[in-house]
């Protein structure tokens, strides 16, 4: 569905650090330049977002509008979104939501407050419609009190031009200078408790007799890094847990895994890198929970397990490792899944209706 004129669009987002939410806004910018329309992106500076979003191409400022008591914020808002002649200013995150909605208050420009994570509604009260990342978040902030008639889902999508001519699972293994042979299962997420990687470990360690040559992989970096590493030594297996910090080479990394694991015991949008490894038709395990449930099919594409429960993980995680027709079919159905559902085009095609609404409908 594509908007009859050029649109011109403020993106805001008040990151925290380089993941899920920020790599969806820097390709919905660079998308929706591409279909024509004008972008621009406003968030913090330092780190990485802003300096990606100039090797894309895109108009990135940095005014300073960080944190919730910020009453500079609003108007430095404003400000940009007048210089750009803005149609629409989409915020992503709570703070940005919050003073976005705002901005949106005082200069009459219809407000897209996007939700990715299981966050308090509250914040983005003052926009005029909200976008959820998923079915199980809107059904969240619904639930907290947030109107109906206000929520749309874009689901997350993905460039599938991020899996051309990537390297073939062997090269994979090679390129980080493990076994071709040896069973691997990871997960790639921020290190904090509230992603379960600990889970993870518990389950490796619950396998350690019936495969004892399974080696762990965990991308990403936190606070949790050091604490990982003690579990991992006490637990007997620190010769076969890998942590390898950020990856720029994500894709891959998790390309030489044979199954990719979320066993998160918190807040999760949508669970974007189970997405992303079924289009590498590999068969995932995430927890069963609001957002996750919906980036796996369960008994499909992969295995759902309760939160936190490192026996379940360790059970459907062996029943992968010694099927590998099991593997293969979940694997391509998982691809087809993700193919259909998950695409950039389609999340683009259903901002940009979403857009349309807002501008037909004004504030």
């Amino acid at each position: 569905m594509i908007i009859n004129r050029r649109l011109s669009i403020l993106q805001v987002i008040t990151q925290r650090r380089f993941s899920g939410a920020e790599r969806i806004c820097l390709s919905m910018c660079e998308a929706l330049q591409q279909r024509g329309h004008r972008v621009r992106l406003i968030c913090k500076e330092g780190g990485q977002m802003a300096e990606e979003a100039r090797t894309r191409a895109i108009d990135v400022k940095t005014p300073g509008i960080s944190g919730k008591f910020n009453l500079l914020a609003p108007g430095r808002i404003i400000h940009s979104a007048r210089e750009i002649k803005a149609d629409i200013i989409h915020t992503h995150l709570s703070t940005a939501s919050l003073m976005g909605g705002i901005a949106g208050r005082f200069s009459g420009i219809p407000i897209l407050g996007h939700v990715h994570a299981l966050n308090t509604w509250q914040y983005y009260r003052f926009s005029t419609l909200i976008a959820t990342c998923s079915a199980g978040v809107a059904r969240h902030i619904i639930a907290k009190g947030a109107p109906a008639d206000k929520i749309r889902v874009i689901l997350n999508g993905i460039d599938l031009h991020r899996f051309d001519n990537i390297p073939s699972k062997a090269e994979s293994r090679q390129l980080l200078q493990l076994p071709a042979e040896v069973p691997i299962v990871g997960c790639v997420a921020h290190l904090s408790a509230k992603k379960g990687q600990e889970y993870l470990l518990k389950a490796v360690a619950l396998l350690r007799d019936k495969s004892p040559d399974l080696q762990c992989l965990l991308v990403g970096e936190g606070a949790m890094r050091e604490d990982l590493m003690l579990m991992a030594s006490q637990l007997g297996i620190g010769d076969r847990v890998h942590l390898l910090g950020y990856r720029a080479d994500v894709v891959s990394v998790m390309n030489a895994m044979d199954i990719v694991v979320l066993p998160s015991i918190a807040k999760e949008g949508l669970g974007l890198v189970l997405v992303e490894a079924a289009l590498l038709k590999i068969p995932t395990i995430g927890s069963d929970a609001p957002g996750i449930d919906e980036a796996v099919q369960d008994e499909v594409s992969g295995f759902l397990v309760p939160p936190g429960n490192a026996n379940m993980l360790a059970e459907k995680i062996i029943k992968l490792l010694e099927n590998p027709v099991l593997r293969k079919n979940m694997g391509e159905a998982g691809f087809t899944r993700a193919h259909n559902q998950f695409s950039l085009d389609a999340m683009i095609d259903s901002t940009e209706a979403i857009y349309r609404e807002m501008v037909t409908r004004g504030q």
